[in-house]
């Protein structure tokens, strides 16, 4: 039996290795650049040229890979960010923990040393409905607009009732050291299909923001400063919960619970509205990814609007 534990052990040694060999071709054709924040770099893409930026955030723990195809396409329109936040994919972990308000200040840190126009229209998917937070309330007079794509929200997990949260949380949180030697022996790799991630698992900064999200998360929005926003935001919810395998009754209430949360948060700002994609699961930025361009390209058109009527 140790025998064959030891031989998959080195089979998986050999497979990552090979296939990190593999992806050296991915580095040699990057089209962004790094930029130091405060004693660490992080990696963006520019696009457009437009008086208007559009700054993409990914979810948890995402990269900017999430956004190329929707960043192709509003890049017609506008100047596109995409970056990678601290230790993930080809940036720089850093010595700062991983909080909303640390991402916060790395984001402007970022915008500001390559001189982004402003004004800003952020556009995040999942948990950057938490990691945008800090920067909304600290830049408002630079925002033109936010449009959060099924955002998460700090009390998702706690206001849950008790029969929904155990399907909401996930089962088993492994210690770092476990992650750290899964990635060694190539299973990220085999069970996910990315050669990339190995670079965020190695790094940290995948299990970083996860460890945050899942323990430090609520109580660094509860000591935030609060109140409504005035900068035009835009929600889109998904409808249709099949993240979830559980029965029908159950999954009816998770997104009862769901749209509640998805409906507070449209409204911390005074100029808020909630789309629901109603057959979108979580994972809508390519379904829905009409719906998302109509929206952000609305907010890009805002100001040039306003000034036609004036």
């Amino acid at each position: 039996m140790l025998s064959v534990f030891v031989l998959a052990v080195i089979s998986g040694i050999v497979y990552e290795q090979i296939g990190r060999h593999q992806v050296k071709k991915y580095a040699a054709s990057r089209a962004g650049n790094l930029v130091d924040v405060g004693g660490h770099k992080l990696y963006y893409e520019k696009k457009g040229a437009g008086d208007v930026t559009v700054v993409f955030e990914s979810g948890a723990p995402g990269d900017h890979r999430a956004w190329r195809f929707l960043s192709d396409t509003i890049s017609k329109h506008a100047t596109t960010i995409t970056y990678d936040r601290a230790g993930l994919l080809w940036s720089d972990r850093g010595a700062h923990a991983k909080t909303a308000k640390n991402i916060s200040t790395d984001l402007d840190n970022l915008l500001a040393k390559i001189n982004a126009p402003k004004p800003y229209i952020l556009v995040g998917h999942s948990a950057a409905g938490i990691y945008f937070r800090p920067f909304i309330s600290d830049h408002q007079k630079d925002i033109q607009g936010v449009v959060l794509i099924d955002p998460s929200h700090p009390n998702q997990i706690s206001s849950a009732p008790e029969e929904i949260r155990k399907s909401m949380q996930p089962p088993f949180f492994p210690p770092k050291w476990v992650l750290s030697f899964v990635n060694e022996i190539g299973l990220p790799r085999l069970l996910t299909k990315d050669p990339l991630l190995f670079h965020s698992l190695k790094s940290g900064g995948a299990y970083d923001e996860i460890d945050y999200l899942m323990h430090d998360m609520q109580q660094e929005m509860l000591n935030s400063p609060s109140g409504t926003w005035s900068v035009p935001l835009v929600v889109i919810s998904a409808g249709n919960q099949d993240s979830f395998s559980v029965k029908e009754e159950l999954k009816k209430k998770i997104q009862d619970h769901w749209s509640s949360l998805q409906i507070e948060t449209s409204k911390l700002s005074s100029k808020g509205k909630r789309i629901v994609a109603e057959k979108s699961g979580h994972n809508m930025l390519y379904p829905e990814r009409e719906l998302i361009t109509q929206e952000i390209l609305k907010m890009v058109h805002l100001q040039a609007d306003s000034l036609m009527v004036n």
